[in-house]
């Protein structure tokens, strides 16, 4: 957890407006926020940090979303995972990110409704959830 046990989300997103819109948002309602616009560094920040949500947008200019998603789920400690879209998530694009362990899927054009979502994720658990071993 950050600090004074405020939960830590990390935002990833390649448009700077975008990451210092839900930066602000959610620091303001409390979350401890780290942000990068790059799949392979917020990949290497979940593999030296522990985070309780993982805020994403589904197109990341260095890893396909798909993949980026795959790679978090063989970490060994698993945020929760909001993934956002600058449209309308279809039910094509829910069944897809949600077999890829997203929480939920949501359009980045309604920051309420994504602050809704980590609020939400962030709430079932206190800590990032522990990956199963088979």
């Amino acid at each position: 957890m950050g600090s004074e046990g405020r939960k830590r989300v990390l935002i990833v997103d390649n448009n700077e407006y975008i990451l210092g819109i839900f930066q602000d948002v959610l620091e303001r309602v409390g979350f401890d926020t780290y942000t990068t616009w790059s799949g392979h560094e917020a990949l290497a920040l979940l593999e030296s940090q522990e985070f309780d949500v993982l805020l994403v947008d589904d197109y990341l200019p260095d890893l396909h979303a798909t993949d980026f998603l795959s790679r978090v789920g063989r970490q060994p400690i698993q945020p929760w995972i909001v993934v956002m879209q600058a449209s309308t998530p279809t039910a094509r694009h829910l069944r897809r990110y949600v077999s890829l362990g997203a929480s939920a899927v949501v359009s980045k054009q309604h920051p309420i409704e994504v602050c809704n979502a980590v609020e939400s994720c962030s709430a079932d658990e206190p800590l990032a959830k522990l990956k199963q071993s088979a």
